[in-house]
């Protein structure tokens, strides 16, 4: 079998968990700095001064961002590929406030943003699966 080798970016390691599959470990460092890249483009910083849900696209993906109190949270989604939802949102995944700090987001945190992001789902008539 041949296969295709390759090289990983600097600072990236890579441990084999099993013969065929491997655990790439990537630095929070560049992580960190990937978010910062991310929140510069989304223009992250004039989102936070106002209450609400921002829809960021990006490509067949992107980001939901909800700012309350300037505390902002990131949801990611990706477009359907039915007809019954425009995207699908991968709410399970929200787990912590971004901004100011990183904190870890209380259960019933949750199920208040839940609640005000299908009320804003239904405004901006988005077919969503939560």
């Amino acid at each position: 079998m041949n296969l295709l080798k390759y090289i990983l970016p600097k600072s990236w390691t890579e441990s084999k968990i099993s013969e065929s599959s491997y655990l790439t470990n990537i630095p929070n460092e560049e992580i960190d700095k990937w978010q910062i890249d991310h929140w510069k483009k989304d223009k992250v910083n004039k989102l936070i001064q106002k209450d609400g849900f921002y829809l960021k696209p990006d490509g067949r993906s992107g980001t939901i961002y909800f700012v309350e109190e300037n505390k902002l949270s990131q949801i990611y989604f990706e477009i359907s590929g039915v007809k019954e939802f425009d995207i699908l949102i991968f709410f399970e995944q929200l787990n912590q406030w971004e901004l100011p700090n990183r904190k870890v987001m209380l259960e019933n945190e949750k199920e208040v943003i839940k609640e005000k992001l299908s009320i804003w789902l239904g405004k901006e008539k988005i077919k969503a699966d939560l």
